[in-house]
């Protein structure tokens, strides 16, 4: 979306936040003299996101003001790259993508399917690099406590280095707290960390619908070779004589893959796996080439995990005691998926699906199977706007073709880009549906208030603490979407930090 556009779309919703952040008594806290590091815009979370956002924001500050990113992961791309989801998740609408904005770039780049190591530094390229007389990076570097002011804004974060520790199985502190001050904040984290310890408002996965905080299932993404790709385009259904599994080829000549939504269900090995008493449920795949031959599957869920939770926390008053009995840490679904992944049941599961008999596990050299570095979260904290939500699943449900129709029209004046994807539900507890894959017709209009809120007036959320409700982040939740809501906020947040306080 270009800058025009995007100024004549919320020039209103600008004009309101800077009244807000002016209320927070100019950011007094910014011009203390207390030796803190200080920027006008700080991101956290390494998604594409929160990459778009950065890129966004540091193209229109002005000389000598600085942005810090805050990424708990060794790179950029979090989910998207350190975590092997390299598959774009794209919906065609008469024939066209309507993603636009940075999207546009990394997809020109590679296609849907993209090798992640490249996909990182192309990140790095594009938003560091491009930007380094005003990007500061910080990896492998995790939130520790948030400093907020009498009116609600975030005053200043303290973070401190992480490192994963074999022997404890979990993410650790590994190095002392430094505390950052900045004028304007963006949560573009999967875990919606930032916006949740600066006290946004918000429920818990499914809260607003069924009345608990269980949250989507989690992934572990992991690399496969030998796919035999032409069996798997040629089976078709027993029921139906179509087929299920569809094979494209990018212009870099790798595959993408996806398919098996119903075919789970049917074949009685994964069938049984997937009613056997242990957390774990075979879904439907999407698979991308890393390199030529080698994959990353997207395949495995586990139920149950509380993506806020981290060990890390565990003690403090940073540790969610609202979770729902029984949730796992990620840290332990992260240990347990990655046991699971290795051993034999799935493999020989996994093997069932067309085109997979000679699947084999990408070990690494200690014999370890290779598998992302962090889980594929779907959901966490969904941020409460005065009480409600910017977008919800009826106007997801019943967008119209146009700005004059539909149950989005009210959005059009405001809004900063478009939402299209399936509603896709990847199963909450053990046994419940998964892939619900609802289509609804049209793309939605993004309401620019999905990313503020007046309660935390210089904190900006495009990842998944965003305000939507449940059903409308089942369609909102995928990367290229994201994406749009990152370009956005990174334009608004340049635009209120160059802001006369």
């Amino acid at each position: 979306m270009s800058a025009t556009r995007f100024s004549r779309n919320i020039a209103a919703v600008l004009a309101a936040l800077a009244a807000l952040v002016i209320a927070l008594g100019g950011l007094g806290a910014w011009a203390a003299a207390d030796g803190a590091p200080r920027y006008s815009v700080v991101v956290y979370g390494g998604s594409f996101a929160g990459c778009a956002a950065a890129r966004q924001a540091a193209a229109r500050l002005p000389d000598g003001a600085r942005l810090l990113m805050v990424v708990p992961e060794r790179a950029l791309g979090s989910t998207g790259t350190v975590g092997g989801q390299n598959f774009f998740d794209l919906r065609h609408w008469r024939g066209q993508v309507v993603t636009r904005g940075s999207l546009t770039v990394w997809l020109a780049a590679f296609g849907q399917g993209y090798p992640t190591g490249a996909m990182a530094d192309r990140l790095y390229r594009d938003v560091v690099a491009a930007y380094r007389d005003r990007i500061d990076l910080l990896v492998n570097t995790e939130i520790e406590t948030v400093r907020t002011g009498r009116q609600g804004g975030i005053e200043s974060v303290t973070v401190r280095p992480v490192r994963y520790d074999p022997a404890a199985q979990a993410v650790v502190w590994a190095g002392p707290p430094t505390r950052i001050r900045g004028k304007i904040f963006i949560d573009a984290s999967e875990t919606g960390r930032l916006a949740r310890l600066a006290g946004l408002p918000h429920t818990v996965g499914r809260q607003d619908l069924a009345g608990d905080r269980h949250q989507q299932a989690v992934t572990l993404c992991f690399q496969l070779r030998g796919i035999d790709v032409e069996a798997a385009r040629a089976w078709r259904s027993p029921i139906s004589g179509k087929p299920e599994f569809f094979f494209s080829r990018d212009a870099d000549g790798t595959w993408v893959g996806w398919g098996g939504a119903n075919f789970v269900w049917r074949d009685p090995v994964i069938a049984a796996y997937n009613n056997g008493s242990h957390p774990f449920t075979i879904k439907g795949y999407s698979i991308a080439e890393n390199t030529p031959g080698v994959w990353w599957a997207n395949v495995l869920l586990m139920h149950n995990v509380d993506g806020r939770r981290q060990e890390l926390d565990r003690g403090t008053p940073r540790w969610p005691d609202d979770a729902p009995e029984g949730a796992v840490s990620t840290d332990r679904a992260f240990d347990a998926l990655r046991s699971e992944i290795a051993g034999p049941r799935f493999l020989a599961a996994l093997r069932r699906f067309p085109g997979f008999a000679g699947a084999a596990l990408v070990r690494d050299g200690s014999g370890r199977p290779i598998t992302g570095e962090i889980l594929y979260l779907r959901e966490t904290i969904h941020g409460l706007r005065d009480g409600g939500f910017a977008l919800t699943g009826e106007e997801v449900r019943h967008a119209g073709t146009g700005p004059l129709n539909g149950a989005d029209a009210a959005n059009f004046p405001g809004h900063i880009g478009l939402g299209f994807y399936w509603i896709d539900v990847n199963g909450y507890l053990k046994g419940e549906p998964v892939q619900t894959m609802e289509a609804p017709p049209n793309p939605v209009y993004i309401p620019a208030d999905i990313l503020t809120n007046p309660a935390v007036p210089n904190l900006l959320t495009p990842g998944y603490a965003q305000s939507t409700d449940t059903t409308a982040w089942a369609a909102m939740r995928v990367i290229p979407n994201l994406t749009v809501c990152g370009d956005a906020a990174g334009i608004l947040a340049a635009r209120l930090a160059t802001a006369s306080f």
